[in-house]
């Protein structure tokens, strides 16, 4: 559905899902853990774009699955099942001196139904297993709804494995991206000058045992929404404050966020206004290098769709579209500041079932990510999937690089989603 001045643009109706849509699927999250394996159970449907996922992206060799039949979910036989699973996976892992630090469990939706009782089967894995540290998570397109929806879940699974540390150090850990911060952000000069160091990520450590140091952080930094959570329960178990610290595109939020993050150390923030300044002058640049080409961006392609398209359009640029199912919280103020100051910017929903009409088709316009692209026909896909690294200044530097670049050159739209390796 397009709607311009309606007075709610989102629906829920019937949904469609675009062979451009999604992201990167639990399974990929998880094996950021080092040292980690995966065991899938569930029916086959279930797990097969998961399986199809691993396999495109190289990383099939960590991740193994039991596939359910009905008369084992019918019978009861499922947990038998599952620790006869265990039992010979890490066997024949072993024997191959490729024994895990964790084994992540995953279930699906029809694990929930079940009642499964998670507790009585880890107890009985960890008298087995005594060397292998084995949790529970979920693979649950029927919470995607919920304050706990899947990609929210499994990263708190991820960082409730650090144990509990006697003291702290000066380092801070960013939390909620998946990958880590460009190697040339700001950040690695400016928060060392807030007694803030070293900076900590998940996908700095290769072995489990180094990965601990994370527990030692003084402060966690939530980079993404699904960071949140996470968050919140580290401060519970370690004590860790946590400082949401969100991308934005807005050169003014960014310095606002390092002056929250300064706060939050309890130190002072240094001069950032030259920051500041060139990202305001290369925004301006860009859309005027971009001639007026309408732009399209959507949910998939930045974790906080409207706060860019916010700053998009405070800086000169043509933005004709937002394609988003609905608004995260975290990008509700910009979304009311768009519906306000700019309620000719059409928002589109993805998934609406009359989406697949393809009504909407904008074959000249620059879009920004795989879904916009697919579904606007455009020549000019920016390949984005909200993990490029973005963040602080150096993000919406190099933003405003792959800018110009999509609109100086054609794409090939089915090739970028195949090395995307997109995983609904």
């Amino acid at each position: 559905m397009m709607c311009c001045n309606c007075q709610n643009p989102f629906e829920n109706t019937l949904r469609y899902s675009s062979p451009a849509h999604g992201g990167w699927g639990v399974v990929r999250m998880g094996h950021l853990l080092p040292e980690s394996y995966q065991l899938f159970v569930s029916p086959a449907a279930c797990g097969r774009h998961g399986a199809v996922g691993a396999c495109m992206q190289g990383r099939k060799s960590r991740v193994s699955y039991l596939y359910l039949r009905e008369e084992e979910i019918v019978s009861g036989g499922y947990e038998d099942q599952l620790l006869e699973a265990v039992d010979e996976l890490l066997e024949y892992l072993a024997s191959h001196n490729k024994t895990p630090k964790v084994l992540m469990i995953f279930v699906s939706c029809i694990d929930d139904l079940l009642g499964t009782d998670h507790d009585a089967l880890l107890m009985q894995i960890r008298e087995r297993h005594s060397d292998v540290r084995c949790i529970f998570c979920h693979m649950n397109p029927t919470s995607i709804d919920t304050s706990v929806p899947p990609p929210v879940n499994i990263q708190n699974k991820i960082y409730s494995l650090l144990d509990p540390v006697s003291s702290h150090d000066d380092g801070v850990n960013m939390v909620g991206n998946l990958v880590p911060l460009l190697p040339n952000c700001e950040a690695y000069r400016l928060l060392p000058q807030m007694s803030a160091s070293p900076v900590r990520h998940l996908t700095d450590y290769r072995t489990f045992a180094d990965w601990q140091e994370m527990s030692r952080s003084r402060l966690n930094l939530v980079i993404a929404p699904p960071g949140e959570y996470s968050a919140m329960q580290m401060q519970k178990k370690h004590g860790t404050p946590y400082e949401m610290a969100l991308t934005s595109y807005d050169p003014l939020q960014v310095s606002q966020t390092y002056r929250g993050i300064a706060a939050a150390l309890g130190a002072d923030c240094p001069d950032v206004s030259d920051y500041e300044t060139r990202c305001a002058e290369e925004m301006e640049k860009t859309a005027k290098a971009l001639g007026g080409i309408p732009v399209v961006i959507d949910e998939d392609s930045v974790a906080r769709p409207f706060d860019l398209a916010k700053a998009l359009l405070e800086h000169g640029f043509a933005l004709k579209r937002i394609i988003a199912q609905n608004v995260v919280p975290t990008d509700q103020q910009a979304y009311e500041w768009i519906r306000r100051h700019a309620p000719q910017i059409e928002i589109v929903q993805p998934q609406h079932h009359r989406t697949l009409l393809f009504h909407d088709s904008m074959p000249d316009c620059l879009a920004l990510g795989y879904n916009s692209g697919y579904l606007t026909g455009s020549s000019h896909v920016i390949p984005a999937d909200a993990q490029q690294g973005h963040w602080g200044y150096a993000g919406i530097l190099d933003m405003m690089r792959l800018f110009r670049e999509g609109a100086a050159h054609s794409t090939d739209l089915k090739a970028l989603i195949d090395a995307a390796g997109l995983v609904v």
